[in-house]
């Protein structure tokens, strides 16, 4: 008897072979076990949403999102901005850094501007 994996590994022409070959024995009461599993199946009211089956997606879905949110918590505790600054002038320093970073950008967009207004000017587009 082959294992399942040596059955998945067969081509498409083997299974066929297989099946149509008559020597390998087919007990007679298979046919009627195939077709008492079928009707059994058959009776069975289908389910489509069962209360088993949601609660525990509802529940899978409810533990996703306390996860997250838990992760956001801690997350959020690691990089709330924190007050280090001893010295006054280390501060001071911190400040004029974010001012000029600020100035460099806000100065590059103005320039993006004046680029903009010069290639409308070139095209008559204010006159």
């Amino acid at each position: 008897m082959k294992t399942l994996d040596e059955i998945n590994r067969l081509s498409a022409e083997d299974l066929e072979r297989i099946s149509l070959d008559k020597s390998i024995p087919v007990p007679k009461e298979l046919s009627a076990r195939v077709q008492a599993a079928v009707d059994r199946k058959d009776d069975r009211e289908p389910v489509h949403l069962s209360a088993r089956k949601y609660g525990a997606s509802v529940f899978a879905v409810a533990a996703a999102i306390s996860l997250f949110a838990l992760g956001a918590v801690l997350l959020n505790r690691e990089r709330a901005p924190k007050d280090t600054f001893d010295d006054p002038y280390l501060a001071y320093a911190e400040v004029e850094k974010a001012f000029a970073k600020i100035s460099s950008t806000v100065a590059y967009g103005a320039s993006k501007i004046t680029d903009s207004e010069q290639t409308l000017d070139k095209y008559s587009y204010w006159k």
